[in-house]
Formats: C-alpha cells, sequence, structure tokens
C-alpha cells in the first residue's frame, strides 16, 4: 500500500491589499517603514522629496501617501496640497509623518488636507490601527498619534 501524499509545506504569501507611498528624505526611515508595510501585504513604493513622490504618484495611484514634513525642494505640506488637487491624490489617505508635534503643528497638517498627524518615531502597531480606522471612515480629526 502507498502512502498518502504529504502536504508540501510552503511559506505564506500574503497578496498587497494595498498600494502605499512612503515619502521621507532620510533614505533609511522610508526604506524601513517601507520594508514593514511590505511585510504586512502592501504594494509599496518610496520617494525621498515631494516632486519625487508626486511623480510616482502619477504612474502608481497610491491609497496610501506617509509624508515626512520636513524635506528639502518641496516640504510635506506644499506636497500635500499639490497631491490632493490630483484625481489620485483627492481620496488618497494622507499621514504626516514627522518629528513636529506640537499643536500648532497638527493644526497647519489638517489645513494642508492631511488625514492624520503621527510623530515620529512611528510605532507600526499604531499606524496599522490607525489605517484600519481610516479605512473604515471612524475617525478623520488629523490628530491621531503622538
Amino acid at each position: 500500500m502507498s502512502e498518502p501524499p504529504r502536504s508540501i509545506a510552503r511559506a505564506p504569501t500574503v497578496a498587497p491589499h494595498r498600494r502605499a507611498l512612503v515619502v521621507d528624505d532620510n533614505a533609511d526611515n522610508a526604506e524601513s517603514l517601507a520594508l514593514l508595510m511590505r511585510l504586512h501585504g502592501d504594494d509599496v513604493r518610496t520617494a525621498h522629496n515631494g516632486v519625487e513622490a508626486l511623480e510616482i504618484g502619477e504612474r502608481f495611484r497610491p491609497q496610501i501617501v506617509l509624508l515626512d514634513i520636513g524635506m528639502p525642494q518641496m516640504n510635506g505640506y506644499e506636497t500635500c496640497r499639490a497631491l490632493r488637487e490630483r484625481t489620485w491624490g483627492r481620496d488618497a489617505i494622507v499621514i504626516a509623518q514627522t518629528g513636529w508635534g506640537q499643536t500648532e503643528d497638527r493644526q497647519r497638517t489638517l489645513q494642508a488636507g492631511f488625514d492624520a498627524h503621527l510623530v515620529k518615531p512611528i510605532e507600526f502597531a499604531m499606524l496599522t490601527k490607525l489605517l484600519a480606522a481610516l479605512e473604515a471612515g471612524r475617525i478623520g480629526s488629523g490628530s491621531e498619534g503622538g
């Protein structure tokens, strides 16, 4: 008698479920956050300034944009305003990722069109909860994180 076939162990695969763009002039920060998001199943691109973010956004059409504020050439506020003017950016979830966390900073991100404001270093668990809540439409005050 032959033995029943054994199941072959396979590495788990996670299909990308969101397109995300991580924008930070610090390449290590951008790549680290992008790696965590990829491990979570997202399709992620990175950019290191606002101009590059807008160029990538036109082709990639991200659903989520994690955007640093303090960048050369075009800061995060300018980049957010510009992407909100584009078809692909109108409905994207845009989250500020910054070292600036005062009340005035949070108000300025709201005025620029951000959906939320996270202060670096970003805790990935907090980011995933925030994204889930924003996607579900339960919050949008722009003052999440700390």
